[in-house]
């Protein structure tokens, strides 16, 4: 933006109701001094015979008037990738506000921004995103002179994301293990409490590294910021799971998109040093049974090769196990996997045929036959099934 003089044609008659309004508005003028209302007169005076009035005015840096939906979200995204303070651009035809406004409920579904200030004159729009503090971070690690202008609190959120990037980075090889293990430590270090929902979401990041307390939003953000770290492709995606606002992640994992949702792979109550994978790199058809979102504006994640219980046939109950087995598309004559589950029961066999009949009672489906279960380790339990 910046400011420039513009000229407003007036006339005599304008010149006097410009001035007694003006007059109005200050309230009783009787009494100024005299001087001081014959200089203001004077000067209406002067640009009434001159023809115009100099305005001093805020104008927007001239841009194409732009129709096309998708042609102004795509000036408003280049700009925001440089964390742009405002964000301007004429629309051609009327009702800019509400235009604008669909525009920017756009632009916080890409996650980058919690907020918008919106400004319209005429055709004329200003957005003033308020950044995720995750977005700030991301620039800090990529640049000196950004990381300067962090507080004491953000460099310390920062400096844990880039350690525990190098040190899974140094231990993991391949997107899908390091992915996995970003996971993890973000499950296991973190616990989801409900009271700060809604709270300065702006830095949700930077709380959830330092003390470990976020809800869904932080979870999402933080997991955004170490992939992106780690280079590994991903996207914020906002939806609904259980007919609440929810978010997660889109990651990009060997060429294939799956989403992953940190914060449903986090046990409530929260239990130390436990955790579930039935949420880590889902395809679509999955996910859709508990997450509802936009799927035409998002990559589609089709592949179920990654999903983290069929590539390591790891299964936190039986239903997952069964659903599983459902889903595949080639019948399998044996498989063994671990039912997490199983462990709590003493006789497993016994438990295995409990939670097998409850599983196909629930599901409408009889799909396993036979099985037998054994110890594979302590507090692993092997299914096998026929």
């Amino acid at each position: 933006m910046h400011a420039e003089v513009d000229y407003v044609k007036l006339t005599w008659r304008q010149s006097f109701v410009l001035f007694f309004t003006g007059m109005g508005k200050c309230g009783n003028f009787t009494g100024m001094r005299m001087s001081t209302c014959a200089t203001v007169m004077l000067c209406l005076l002067t640009c009434c015979h001159r023809g115009t009035m100099p305005v001093h005015r805020t104008q927007l840096i001239s841009t194409p008037a732009l129709q096309r939906h998708d042609d102004v979200l795509s000036l408003a995204r280049r700009q925001m990738e440089e964390m742009a303070p405002q964000i301007s651009f004429t629309l051609s035809g009327g009702n800019a506000y509400n235009r604008a406004y669909e525009i920017a409920d756009t632009l916080l579904r890409d996650g980058a921004a919690v907020s918008f200030r919106i400004q319209t004159r005429g055709n004329e729009v200003i957005l003033e995103p308020r950044y995720a503090d995750n977005e700030l971070l991301w620039k800090a690690h990529q640049s000196e002179a950004v990381r300067a202008t962090l507080t004491d609190a953000q460099r310390r959120a920062l400096e844990v994301a880039r350690k525990v990037v190098r040190d899974v980075c140094a231990t993991h090889s391949g997107e899908y293990e390091r992915a996995l293990a970003l996971h993890d430590f973000l499950v296991l270090n973190s616990t989801y409490n409900d009271s700060l929902s809604g709270q300065d979401t702006a830095n949700a990041t930077t709380r959830l590294l330092l003390s470990g307390q976020g809800v869904c939003d932080a979870y999402t953000r933080a997991y955004k910021l170490m992939l992106n770290i780690a280079g590994i492709k991903n996207i914020f995606v906002a939806g609904v799971a259980q007919g609440e606002n929810h978010c997660w992640n889109l990651v990009c994992l060997e060429g294939r998109w799956v989403h992953v949702d940190c914060t449903y792979s986090d046990p409530m109550p929260d239990e130390p040093g436990r955790l579930c994978h039935t949420h880590f790199a889902l395809p679509d058809s999955l996910l859709a049974a508990d997450h509802k979102w936009n799927h035409s504006a998002y990559p589609a994640a089709t592949s179920a090769e990654l999903y983290y219980p069929m590539r390591y046939h790891h299964f936190p109950t039986m239903r997952d196990l069964l659903v599983w087995l459902a889903y595949e598309s080639q019948p399998h004559p044996h498989v063994t996997a671990y039912v997490e589950e199983l462990s709590h029961f003493a006789d497993k066999r016994s438990g295995a045929q409990f939670l097998i009949e409850q599983a196909h009672a629930e599901l409408n489906a009889h799909i396993i036959r036979s099985f037998s279960v054994e110890e594979h380790l302590p507090g692993v339990i092997v299914c096998k099934i026929r």
